[in-house]
């Protein structure tokens, strides 16, 4: 993270609450959207349309406040040499995260599996599987990015502060809230992806 172009801590609250909300709107105004027969896309695609515009927000919000791109993480690394070995280091923590996750939490409460059944249509469907892994990083994966590991880690590091303490809330925040809008999959999912949210804030 960068201390570049910072802003207040009210600012930052503010900048944040903005986001979370207009994207918890967006989700609902969709929800009413296929409720009312507007919407007739698959399950699978629920939510694009808050991802999206949470994005376009954040990216917005980060123009308004004098930022850039840059302040999100988008700048050349100080060392390409080590590009490689970080992405097989976050790479295998999260298979091993994955893996290990659900065991650990289950010793403590009764996990449920995560409730994937909005893609089921995936199941033994080859096409239906290489167009969502075609699509995916453009409307889920990306944006998602940008907004929790990119534009919520800044905001957040602007009201904790770069320290020790400070970026370890920052991680634990933005893993939790992480989890949270995975809702749609469940506890189990929502612990998981809370898991998976604090191993990827940890690696930016």
């Amino acid at each position: 993270m960068t201390n570049a172009n910072q802003i207040s801590a009210g600012t930052a609250v503010l900048d944040i609450a903005i986001v979370m909300g207009a994207s918890a709107a967006l989700f609902a105004a969709e929800v009413w959207a296929r409720d009312a027969g507007y919407i007739t896309l698959g399950e699978d695609s629920k939510g694009v349309i808050a991802v999206l515009g949470g994005m376009f927000i954040a990216l917005a919000l980060l123009f308004a406040r004098g930022q850039s791109l840059r302040d999100l993480g988008f700048k050349r690394p100080k060392r390409w040499w080590t590009v490689p070995f970080w992405m097989v280091g976050i790479f295998g923590a999260y298979v091993v995260a994955q893996a290990l996750a659900p065991v650990l939490v289950s010793s403590f409460i009764d996990l449920p599996e995560p409730d994937l059944t909005r893609h089921n249509n995936l199941y033994q469907n080859l096409p239906a599987a290489l167009l969502m892994a075609a699509i995916l990083p453009f409307t889920a994966s990306i944006p998602e990015e940008i907004i929790y590991r990119g534009f919520l880690m800044n905001r957040l590091s602007n009201i904790f502060g770069v320290g020790v303490i400070g970026t370890i809330l920052t991680i634990l925040i933005q893993g939790m809230i992480f989890g949270s809008v995975h809702f749609q999959w469940g506890l189990g999912g929502m612990i998981v992806t809370t898991i998976m949210g604090m191993i990827w804030g940890l690696g930016y």
